[in-house]
């Protein structure tokens, strides 16, 4: 049984945290701000890392980049029932 202490969160937690970097990251390389572009693409990585609870330098055969993909669906995936786009032009 796994038990979630004040310190971890859930699946939607993090997801909602991959979409908030996720957004700030596109709107860095929009803006091209290169430094934050990195500094978000880090954080992002490290949502992954800290979402599934690996540790990368014990398990070197994880591919970190498809880990990155199949977390930016379920994110999105999460997003679209709870997203409402609004046309400003």
């Amino acid at each position: 049984m796994n038990i979630l202490t004040r310190d971890e969160g859930t699946g939607s937690e993090y997801a909602r945290i991959f979409r908030l970097l996720s957004a700030a990251k596109d709107e860095a390389q929009r803006l091209k701000l290169h430094n934050l572009t990195h500094l978000t693409n880090m954080a992002l990585l490290q949502v992954v890392i800290d979402w599934d609870g690996i540790d990368p330098e014990r398990e070197l055969d994880v591919n970190l980049e498809k880990l990155i993909g199949t977390k930016t669906q379920v994110a999105m995936k999460d997003a679209s029932e709870n997203l409402v786009l609004l046309d400003c032009h």
